[in-house]
Protein backbone atom coordinates (compact mmCIF):
# COMPACT_ATOMS: atom_id res chain seq x y z
CA UNK A 1 0.00 0.00 0.00
CA UNK A 2 1.02 3.60 -0.55
CA UNK A 3 2.41 5.63 2.28
CA UNK A 4 -0.22 8.22 3.16
CA UNK A 5 0.00 11.64 4.81
CA UNK A 6 -2.45 14.25 6.05
CA UNK A 7 -2.96 16.94 8.62
CA UNK A 8 -4.26 15.49 11.89
CA UNK A 9 -5.22 18.87 13.34
CA UNK A 10 -7.43 21.85 12.57
CA UNK A 11 -7.08 23.28 9.08
CA UNK A 12 -7.16 26.85 10.38
CA UNK A 13 -4.16 28.84 11.58
CA UNK A 14 -2.96 27.67 14.99
CA UNK A 15 0.10 27.60 17.25
CA UNK A 16 0.85 23.96 16.40
CA UNK A 17 -0.21 21.69 13.56
CA UNK A 18 0.30 17.94 13.31
CA UNK A 19 1.01 16.12 10.06
CA UNK A 20 0.72 12.35 10.31
CA UNK A 21 2.34 9.89 7.89
CA UNK A 22 1.70 6.14 7.80
CA UNK A 23 3.14 3.34 5.65
CA UNK A 24 6.18 1.35 4.67
CA UNK A 25 8.15 4.36 3.34
CA UNK A 26 8.09 6.29 6.62
CA UNK A 27 11.69 5.29 7.32
CA UNK A 28 12.75 7.28 4.22
CA UNK A 29 11.40 10.55 5.61
CA UNK A 30 14.57 11.70 7.45
CA UNK A 31 16.48 11.42 4.16
CA UNK A 32 13.73 13.18 2.17
CA UNK A 33 13.58 16.14 4.57
CA UNK A 34 17.32 16.10 5.33
CA UNK A 35 17.25 15.55 9.08
CA UNK A 36 18.94 13.12 11.43
CA UNK A 37 16.80 10.04 12.21
CA UNK A 38 15.11 10.00 15.62
CA UNK A 39 14.82 7.25 18.22
CA UNK A 40 11.50 5.38 18.26
CA UNK A 41 8.85 7.06 20.42
CA UNK A 42 11.22 9.87 21.44
CA UNK A 43 10.12 13.43 20.65
CA UNK A 44 13.04 15.16 18.93
CA UNK A 45 13.54 18.69 17.56
CA UNK A 46 14.73 18.67 13.97
CA UNK A 47 15.20 21.24 11.22
CA UNK A 48 13.35 20.07 8.12
CA UNK A 49 14.27 21.08 4.57
CA UNK A 50 12.62 21.02 1.15
CA UNK A 51 14.04 19.19 -1.88
CA UNK A 52 16.26 22.21 -2.73
CA UNK A 53 17.71 22.18 0.78
CA UNK A 54 15.81 25.32 1.88
CA UNK A 55 14.71 25.24 5.51
CA UNK A 56 10.97 24.81 6.05
CA UNK A 57 10.65 24.76 9.84
CA UNK A 58 12.12 23.55 13.10
CA UNK A 59 9.68 20.83 14.10
CA UNK A 60 9.08 18.21 16.76
CA UNK A 61 9.40 14.77 15.15
CA UNK A 62 8.10 11.52 16.67
CA UNK A 63 8.59 8.13 15.01
CA UNK A 64 6.36 5.18 15.96
CA UNK A 65 7.51 1.80 14.60
CA UNK A 66 4.96 -0.85 13.58
CA UNK A 67 2.96 -2.73 14.73
CA UNK A 68 2.03 -0.88 17.94
CA UNK A 69 0.76 2.28 16.27
CA UNK A 70 -2.59 3.87 15.46
CA UNK A 71 -2.62 2.17 12.04
CA UNK A 72 -0.48 -0.91 12.72
CA UNK A 73 2.09 0.50 10.26
CA UNK A 74 5.18 2.66 10.71
CA UNK A 75 3.98 6.16 11.62
CA UNK A 76 5.75 9.48 11.90
CA UNK A 77 4.29 12.76 13.13
CA UNK A 78 5.49 16.27 12.39
CA UNK A 79 4.48 18.81 15.01
CA UNK A 80 5.07 22.03 13.09
CA UNK A 81 4.33 25.70 13.68
CA UNK A 82 0.75 26.32 12.65
CA UNK A 83 1.33 28.38 9.52
CA UNK A 84 -0.55 27.25 6.43
CA UNK A 85 2.49 27.99 4.24
CA UNK A 86 4.67 25.63 6.32
CA UNK A 87 2.07 22.91 5.96
CA UNK A 88 1.86 23.56 2.21
CA UNK A 89 5.63 23.30 1.77
CA UNK A 90 5.68 19.93 3.54
CA UNK A 91 2.78 18.73 1.37
CA UNK A 92 4.70 19.85 -1.72
CA UNK A 93 7.71 17.73 -0.74
CA UNK A 94 5.53 14.66 -0.21
CA UNK A 95 3.62 15.23 -3.44
CA UNK A 96 6.87 15.33 -5.45
CA UNK A 97 8.10 12.10 -3.87
CA UNK A 98 6.92 8.79 -5.33
CA UNK A 99 4.94 6.34 -3.16
CA UNK A 100 3.59 9.15 -0.93
CA UNK A 101 0.05 10.42 -1.39
CA UNK A 102 -2.47 12.41 0.61
CA UNK A 103 -4.83 10.25 2.68
CA UNK A 104 -8.49 9.80 1.82
CA UNK A 105 -11.20 10.47 4.41
CA UNK A 106 -10.90 8.00 7.28
CA UNK A 107 -7.99 6.15 5.67
CA UNK A 108 -5.81 6.08 8.79
CA UNK A 109 -8.65 4.46 10.73
CA UNK A 110 -9.44 2.15 7.82
CA UNK A 111 -5.85 0.89 7.89
CA UNK A 112 -6.15 0.37 11.65
CA UNK A 113 -9.13 -1.86 10.92
CA UNK A 114 -7.45 -3.72 8.04
CA UNK A 115 -4.39 -4.32 10.21
CA UNK A 116 -6.45 -5.66 13.12
CA UNK A 117 -5.85 -2.78 15.54
CA UNK A 118 -9.57 -2.10 15.91
CA UNK A 119 -12.76 -3.69 14.57
CA UNK A 120 -15.60 -2.03 12.68
CA UNK A 121 -17.71 -1.19 15.71
CA UNK A 122 -14.71 0.44 17.40
CA UNK A 123 -14.03 2.44 14.24
CA UNK A 124 -17.64 3.63 14.22
CA UNK A 125 -17.39 4.44 17.93
CA UNK A 126 -14.27 6.50 17.24
CA UNK A 127 -16.06 8.49 14.54
CA UNK A 128 -19.01 9.08 16.88
CA UNK A 129 -16.57 10.14 19.60
CA UNK A 130 -14.99 12.73 17.31
CA UNK A 131 -18.43 14.08 16.39
CA UNK A 132 -19.98 13.90 19.87
CA UNK A 133 -21.38 17.18 21.18
CA UNK A 134 -23.31 16.13 24.28
CA UNK A 135 -22.50 14.09 27.38
CA UNK A 136 -24.78 11.21 26.34
CA UNK A 137 -23.19 11.03 22.90
CA UNK A 138 -19.74 11.05 24.47
CA UNK A 139 -20.53 8.24 26.91
CA UNK A 140 -22.09 5.99 24.26
CA UNK A 141 -19.31 6.55 21.73
CA UNK A 142 -16.47 6.04 24.22
CA UNK A 143 -18.14 2.81 25.39
CA UNK A 144 -18.29 1.51 21.83
CA UNK A 145 -14.75 2.65 21.04
CA UNK A 146 -13.50 0.86 24.15
CA UNK A 147 -15.06 -2.37 22.85
CA UNK A 148 -18.24 -2.96 24.86
CA UNK A 149 -20.28 -3.79 21.75
CA UNK A 150 -17.40 -5.74 20.21
CA UNK A 151 -17.05 -7.90 23.31
CA UNK A 152 -20.71 -8.89 23.29
CA UNK A 153 -20.76 -9.55 19.54
CA UNK A 154 -17.64 -11.70 19.81
CA UNK A 155 -19.18 -13.55 22.76
CA UNK A 156 -22.26 -14.36 20.66
CA UNK A 157 -20.14 -15.49 17.75
CA UNK A 158 -17.95 -17.69 19.96
CA UNK A 159 -21.08 -19.35 21.32
CA UNK A 160 -22.48 -19.88 17.81
CA UNK A 161 -19.20 -21.44 16.69
CA UNK A 162 -19.29 -23.80 19.69
CA UNK A 163 -22.82 -24.89 18.80
CA UNK A 164 -21.86 -25.30 15.15
CA UNK A 165 -18.81 -27.43 15.93
CA UNK A 166 -20.87 -29.77 18.12
CA UNK A 167 -23.56 -30.05 15.48
CA UNK A 168 -20.96 -30.74 12.78
CA UNK A 169 -19.62 -33.55 14.96
CA UNK A 170 -23.11 -35.04 15.05
CA UNK A 171 -23.31 -34.87 11.25
CA UNK A 172 -19.91 -36.58 10.93
CA UNK A 173 -21.11 -39.41 13.16
CA UNK A 174 -24.67 -39.51 11.84
CA UNK A 175 -25.25 -43.09 13.07
CA UNK A 176 -25.34 -41.79 16.61
CA UNK A 177 -28.22 -39.74 18.00
CA UNK A 178 -27.67 -36.60 19.98
CA UNK A 179 -28.17 -37.39 23.70
CA UNK A 180 -31.38 -35.84 25.06
CA UNK A 181 -29.54 -33.86 27.69
CA UNK A 182 -27.12 -32.44 25.10
CA UNK A 183 -30.03 -31.55 22.81
CA UNK A 184 -31.70 -29.70 25.69
CA UNK A 185 -28.47 -27.85 26.52
CA UNK A 186 -28.11 -26.97 22.84
CA UNK A 187 -31.58 -25.43 22.65
CA UNK A 188 -31.22 -23.59 25.95
CA UNK A 189 -28.02 -21.95 24.73
CA UNK A 190 -29.70 -20.92 21.51
CA UNK A 191 -32.64 -19.47 23.47
CA UNK A 192 -30.23 -17.51 25.69
CA UNK A 193 -28.56 -15.90 22.67
CA UNK A 194 -31.95 -15.14 21.15
CA UNK A 195 -33.11 -13.44 24.32
CA UNK A 196 -30.00 -11.25 24.45
CA UNK A 197 -30.31 -10.30 20.78
CA UNK A 198 -33.96 -9.36 21.15
CA UNK A 199 -33.11 -7.09 24.09
CA UNK A 200 -30.49 -5.28 22.02
CA UNK A 201 -33.08 -4.64 19.30
CA UNK A 202 -35.39 -3.02 21.84
CA UNK A 203 -32.55 -0.64 22.77
CA UNK A 204 -31.49 0.06 19.19
CA UNK A 205 -33.89 2.99 18.73
CA UNK A 206 -32.30 4.68 21.74
CA UNK A 207 -28.83 4.25 20.22
CA UNK A 208 -29.86 5.92 16.98
CA UNK A 209 -31.52 8.76 18.88
CA UNK A 210 -28.37 9.42 20.91
CA UNK A 211 -26.37 9.60 17.69
CA UNK A 212 -28.83 11.72 15.71
CA UNK A 213 -30.94 13.48 18.33
CA UNK A 214 -34.33 12.98 20.00
CA UNK A 215 -37.05 14.61 17.90
CA UNK A 216 -39.37 16.96 19.81
CA UNK A 217 -42.12 18.66 17.82
CA UNK A 218 -44.17 21.68 18.91
CA UNK A 219 -47.81 21.55 17.81
CA UNK A 220 -50.51 24.18 18.30
CA UNK A 221 -52.77 26.70 16.69
CA UNK A 222 -51.36 29.92 15.21
CA UNK A 223 -49.92 32.44 17.67
CA UNK A 224 -49.97 30.19 20.76
CA UNK A 225 -46.24 30.78 21.28
CA UNK A 226 -44.51 27.87 19.51
CA UNK A 227 -41.90 30.07 17.85
CA UNK A 228 -41.34 32.07 21.03
CA UNK A 229 -40.75 28.89 23.02
CA UNK A 230 -38.35 27.39 20.50
CA UNK A 231 -36.40 30.67 20.36
CA UNK A 232 -36.25 30.72 24.16
CA UNK A 233 -35.09 27.12 24.51
CA UNK A 234 -32.46 27.43 21.78
CA UNK A 235 -31.38 30.88 22.95
CA UNK A 236 -31.49 32.26 19.42
CA UNK A 237 -33.98 33.75 16.98
CA UNK A 238 -34.54 30.64 14.92
CA UNK A 239 -38.19 31.33 14.14
CA UNK A 240 -40.08 34.48 13.14
CA UNK A 241 -42.34 35.83 15.89
CA UNK A 242 -45.08 38.34 14.92
CA UNK A 243 -48.70 39.07 15.74
CA UNK A 244 -49.64 37.87 12.26
CA UNK A 245 -51.04 34.34 12.10
CA UNK A 246 -49.55 31.66 9.88
CA UNK A 247 -45.99 33.06 9.66
CA UNK A 248 -44.49 29.58 10.10
CA UNK A 249 -45.18 27.61 6.94
CA UNK A 250 -42.36 25.07 6.85
CA UNK A 251 -40.72 23.08 9.64
CA UNK A 252 -37.90 24.89 11.42
CA UNK A 253 -35.36 22.56 13.07
CA UNK A 254 -33.12 23.62 15.94
CA UNK A 255 -30.57 21.27 17.51
CA UNK A 256 -29.56 21.69 21.13
CA UNK A 257 -28.05 19.95 24.13
CA UNK A 258 -30.68 19.38 26.81
CA UNK A 259 -28.80 18.30 29.94
CA UNK A 260 -26.63 15.92 27.94
CA UNK A 261 -29.35 14.69 25.57
CA UNK A 262 -29.04 15.69 21.90
CA UNK A 263 -32.39 17.15 20.86
CA UNK A 264 -33.92 18.34 17.59
CA UNK A 265 -36.70 20.87 18.25
CA UNK A 266 -39.24 21.36 15.45
CA UNK A 267 -41.30 24.51 15.12
CA UNK A 268 -44.30 23.86 12.90
CA UNK A 269 -47.13 25.60 11.11
CA UNK A 270 -50.12 26.54 13.25
CA UNK A 271 -52.94 24.05 12.87
CA UNK A 272 -56.18 25.64 11.69
CA UNK A 273 -58.68 25.65 8.82
CA UNK A 274 -57.24 27.74 6.00
CA UNK A 275 -57.76 28.43 2.31
CA UNK A 276 -54.03 28.94 1.70
CA UNK A 277 -52.58 26.00 -0.22
CA UNK A 278 -49.08 26.80 1.08
CA UNK A 279 -50.32 26.85 4.67
CA UNK A 280 -52.20 23.55 4.13
CA UNK A 281 -48.94 21.94 3.01
CA UNK A 282 -47.21 23.32 6.11
CA UNK A 283 -49.93 21.92 8.39
CA UNK A 284 -49.68 18.52 6.69
CA UNK A 285 -45.92 18.53 7.24
CA UNK A 286 -46.43 19.50 10.89
CA UNK A 287 -48.73 16.54 11.54
CA UNK A 288 -46.39 14.14 9.69
CA UNK A 289 -43.38 15.35 11.69
CA UNK A 290 -45.34 14.97 14.93
CA UNK A 291 -46.19 11.42 13.91
CA UNK A 292 -42.52 10.47 13.69
CA UNK A 293 -41.39 12.33 16.82
CA UNK A 294 -40.19 11.00 20.16
CA UNK A 295 -42.10 13.66 22.08
CA UNK A 296 -44.79 16.21 21.19
CA UNK A 297 -45.31 19.49 23.02
CA UNK A 298 -48.95 20.45 22.46
CA UNK A 299 -49.31 24.19 23.05
CA UNK A 300 -52.48 26.17 23.77
CA UNK A 301 -53.26 29.54 25.30
CA UNK A 302 -56.94 28.77 26.03
CA UNK A 303 -56.95 25.23 27.55
CA UNK A 304 -58.14 23.69 24.26
CA UNK A 305 -55.68 20.88 23.45
CA UNK A 306 -57.96 18.90 21.14
CA UNK A 307 -56.40 18.14 17.77
CA UNK A 308 -58.35 15.33 16.05
CA UNK A 309 -55.91 15.58 13.12
CA UNK A 310 -53.03 14.51 15.40
CA UNK A 311 -52.96 10.70 15.19
CA UNK A 312 -49.56 10.12 16.82
CA UNK A 313 -49.47 7.77 19.81
CA UNK A 314 -46.15 9.03 21.15
CA UNK A 315 -45.78 10.86 24.46
CA UNK A 316 -47.47 14.27 24.57
CA UNK A 317 -46.89 17.08 27.06
CA UNK A 318 -49.67 19.68 27.31
CA UNK A 319 -48.29 23.21 27.67
CA UNK A 320 -50.46 26.19 28.57
CA UNK A 321 -48.71 29.28 27.19
CA UNK A 322 -49.02 32.97 28.09
CA UNK A 323 -49.84 31.97 31.66
CA UNK A 324 -48.84 35.45 32.85
CA UNK A 325 -52.16 36.57 31.36
CA UNK A 326 -54.21 33.53 32.28
CA UNK A 327 -53.03 30.34 33.98
CA UNK A 328 -54.80 27.02 34.24
CA UNK A 329 -55.28 24.86 37.31
CA UNK A 330 -56.02 21.64 35.42
CA UNK A 331 -53.85 18.63 36.23
CA UNK A 332 -51.12 17.45 33.86
CA UNK A 333 -51.08 20.79 32.07
CA UNK A 334 -47.93 22.88 32.51
CA UNK A 335 -48.19 26.65 32.74
CA UNK A 336 -45.45 28.67 31.08
CA UNK A 337 -44.81 32.23 30.03
CA UNK A 338 -41.81 32.89 27.83
CA UNK A 339 -42.31 36.63 28.19
CA UNK A 340 -42.16 36.54 32.02
CA UNK A 341 -39.91 33.43 32.27
CA UNK A 342 -42.53 31.45 34.16
CA UNK A 343 -42.52 27.64 34.26
CA UNK A 344 -40.02 27.08 31.44
CA UNK A 345 -37.40 25.56 33.74
CA UNK A 346 -40.03 23.14 35.06
CA UNK A 347 -41.04 22.25 31.51
CA UNK A 348 -37.42 21.50 30.62
CA UNK A 349 -37.19 19.22 33.68
CA UNK A 350 -40.32 17.35 32.56
CA UNK A 351 -38.85 16.89 29.08
CA UNK A 352 -35.51 15.68 30.44
CA UNK A 353 -37.24 13.27 32.83
CA UNK A 354 -39.09 11.76 29.87
CA UNK A 355 -35.83 11.36 27.95
CA UNK A 356 -34.26 9.73 31.00
CA UNK A 357 -37.15 7.26 31.12
CA UNK A 358 -36.12 6.08 27.64
CA UNK A 359 -32.61 5.11 28.78
CA UNK A 360 -32.37 1.30 28.52
CA UNK A 361 -31.35 -0.78 31.52
CA UNK A 362 -28.91 -2.72 29.35
CA UNK A 363 -25.60 -1.00 28.55
CA UNK A 364 -25.27 -2.79 25.21
CA UNK A 365 -26.64 -0.54 22.46
CA UNK A 366 -26.68 -1.00 18.68
CA UNK A 367 -25.85 2.32 17.05
CA UNK A 368 -26.09 1.65 13.31
CA UNK A 369 -28.74 0.37 10.92
CA UNK A 370 -26.32 -2.30 9.67
CA UNK A 371 -25.97 -3.64 13.26
CA UNK A 372 -29.75 -3.86 13.54
CA UNK A 373 -30.15 -5.62 10.18
CA UNK A 374 -27.47 -8.20 11.06
CA UNK A 375 -29.04 -8.96 14.45
CA UNK A 376 -32.53 -9.26 12.91
CA UNK A 377 -31.23 -11.74 10.31
CA UNK A 378 -29.49 -13.69 13.07
CA UNK A 379 -32.69 -13.87 15.11
CA UNK A 380 -34.60 -15.18 12.07
CA UNK A 381 -31.98 -17.86 11.46
CA UNK A 382 -31.95 -18.99 15.09
CA UNK A 383 -35.75 -19.07 15.23
CA UNK A 384 -35.76 -21.29 12.14
CA UNK A 385 -33.13 -23.52 13.74
CA UNK A 386 -35.41 -24.23 16.73
CA UNK A 387 -38.03 -25.67 14.38
CA UNK A 388 -35.77 -28.57 13.38
CA UNK A 389 -35.24 -31.89 15.10
CA UNK A 390 -31.48 -31.95 15.47
CA UNK A 391 -31.35 -35.72 14.97
CA UNK A 392 -33.45 -35.65 11.79
CA UNK A 393 -32.29 -32.38 10.16
CA UNK A 394 -28.87 -31.53 11.60
CA UNK A 395 -27.70 -30.20 8.22
CA UNK A 396 -30.50 -27.60 8.10
CA UNK A 397 -29.85 -26.55 11.67
CA UNK A 398 -26.13 -26.29 10.88
CA UNK A 399 -26.81 -24.03 7.90
CA UNK A 400 -28.82 -21.66 10.11
CA UNK A 401 -25.91 -21.49 12.53
CA UNK A 402 -23.57 -20.62 9.67
CA UNK A 403 -25.90 -17.82 8.59
CA UNK A 404 -25.97 -16.51 12.15
CA UNK A 405 -22.18 -16.65 12.50
CA UNK A 406 -21.76 -14.77 9.21
CA UNK A 407 -24.27 -12.05 10.11
CA UNK A 408 -22.90 -11.54 13.62
CA UNK A 409 -19.34 -11.53 12.33
CA UNK A 410 -20.20 -8.84 9.78
CA UNK A 411 -20.89 -6.38 12.61
CA UNK A 412 -17.29 -6.38 13.81
CA UNK A 413 -14.99 -7.74 11.13
CA UNK A 414 -16.09 -10.13 8.43
CA UNK A 415 -17.06 -7.90 5.51
CA UNK A 416 -16.57 -8.87 1.88
CA UNK A 417 -18.10 -5.81 0.22
CA UNK A 418 -15.65 -2.95 -0.35
CA UNK A 419 -18.51 -0.46 -0.76
CA UNK A 420 -19.54 -1.04 2.85
CA UNK A 421 -16.06 -0.14 4.08
CA UNK A 422 -15.98 2.96 1.86
CA UNK A 423 -19.33 4.05 3.31
CA UNK A 424 -18.18 3.58 6.91
CA UNK A 425 -14.77 5.24 6.64
CA UNK A 426 -15.90 7.86 4.12
CA UNK A 427 -17.85 9.57 6.90
CA UNK A 428 -14.62 10.30 8.84
CA UNK A 429 -12.79 13.59 8.68
CA UNK A 430 -9.56 13.98 6.70
CA UNK A 431 -6.52 12.89 8.73
CA UNK A 432 -8.37 10.33 10.86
Amino acid sequence: MDTIFSSASNAQKSAIKIIRVSGSKVKNIPKIFSFKPTQPRVASIRKIYDLKNNIIDKALIIYYPAPNTVTGEDVIEFQIHGSSIIEKKIYDVFSKTKTFRIAARGEFTKRAFLNGIIDLTQAEGLNDLINSETEKQFKMSISQYEGMLSNKINQWRKEIVWLLSNLEALIDFSDEELPLELEEIFKQRVLKILDEMKKTLINSNYGERIRNGFVITLIGRPNVGKSSLINYLSNKKAAIVTEEEGTTRDIIEVTMDLEGFPVILNDTAGIRNTNSEVEKIGIKKALEKAGSSDLILVLSDNEDFSYPELKSKCKKILVHTKSDLRATSKKNIYNISVKEDIGVSRLIKIIVNHLKSLVPKEDLILTRERHIVAVKKSICALNDLLKFDLNINPELASENLRITAKEIGSITNIIDVEEVLDDIFGSFCIGK
